[in-house]
């Protein structure tokens, strides 16, 4: 019997033996493959833009890259240091030789012929807009309370934003203007308010409004689902991939929302918006794709708690 015991526990022993080569094989051939690997590079748009929001989109994703266990390096579009419009970046994503990766407004028609990667970078926070009023008119904001009484005002827009085209859609009175024109035009009192990310509002004001004449509308945002997602030139399966999977993972182990938390361009917002009980007007949005609308659904977050 104790002849059995022994040569049962000498079996044993020499399956756990196998099955720790067979594991640390494995691993080796693994960290082998990982370290063999090429190097995934990718040009970013807009990386030397001087921009909060444009530091957020790099943390995150180095943050993904790093998590996906691909060895990478990010660079900047090889582009002149001019300003350069999204249309331009996607012409030059497409072609990949010069730009290979950006961020946008899902649902743009422009993006159609990028290869999407489907997951939300702010987990579904880019739905939500505020309104710039001049501070005269902040007290007839005050009245708002439906998207019916919100038609009974107008909106400026840029020309060809998607926001405006979302808006149009809704029935909303818009006024299209150029970017920065927007903010001379709304003190001038050619429309009631801009729309604004919530993300961009407040450094907008201090950038553009140095004399105070305008202000966000407490206690109003706008909704719709939408999100910035990135976007890679069709064909690079190996940027697309190891992207989507590092965001996935650190989606999983709560690094995406530690860096939403912590980031400067997006922590004073949370933390404003945590509590809050403002009125959200909801509008529809059907410019996203199938896709994207799954992935805002899937990977989203409470924004006021």
């Amino acid at each position: 019997m104790s002849r059995d015991k022994t040569s049962a526990r000498s079996v044993a022993a020499a399956v756990l033996v196998l099955a720790m080569s067979l594991f640390c094989a494995a691993s080796t051939r693994a960290h082998t493959t990982a370290a063999n690997a090429p190097v995934i590079e990718i040009k970013l748009a807009d990386l030397n833009d001087d921009n909060p929001v444009i530091d957020y989109r790099k943390a995150l994703l180095e943050l993904a890259m790093r998590a996906s266990g691909r060895p990478f390096v990010i660079k900047g579009c090889q582009v002149a240091n001019v300003a350069t419009s999204d249309q331009r970046y996607v012409q030059l994503i497409q072609g990949g030789q010069y730009c290979n990766l950006m961020a946008t407004s899902a649902g743009s028609g422009m993006t159609r012929t990028l290869e999407a990667i489907p997951f939300p970078i702010y987990l579904g926070g880019g739905g939500y807009r505020v309104l710039l009023a001049r501070r005269a008119s902040l007290e007839r904001a005050g009245s708002i309370r439906s998207l019916d009484e919100l038609r009974t005002f107008t909106i400026g827009s840029g020309i060809g934003w998607l926001d405006t085209s979302i808006m149009q859609a809704n029935q909303l009175k818009v006024a299209q203007g150029n970017y920065m024109s927007l903010f001379e035009m709304l003190k001038a009192g050619r429309f009631d308010f801009y729309n604004r990310s919530i993300f961009e509002a407040a450094s907008e004001l201090d950038a553009y409004d140095p004399r105070h004449q305008l202000a966000i509308v407490p206690d109003l945002v706008l909704y719709y689902p939408t999100d910035l997602f990135f976007y890679t030139t069709p064909g690079r399966d190996d940027i697309r991939e190891a992207l989507l999977d590092g965001l996935r993972k650190i989606h999983r182990n709560g690094a995406l929302l530690e860096l939403i938390q912590k980031h400067h361009s997006t922590r004073h917002v949370r933390l404003a918006l945590q509590g809050a009980h403002p009125r959200v007007i909801v509008l529809q949005n059907d410019r996203l794709t199938p896709s994207e609308r799954l992935a805002i659904e899937t990977y989203k977050m409470d924004w006021f708690k």
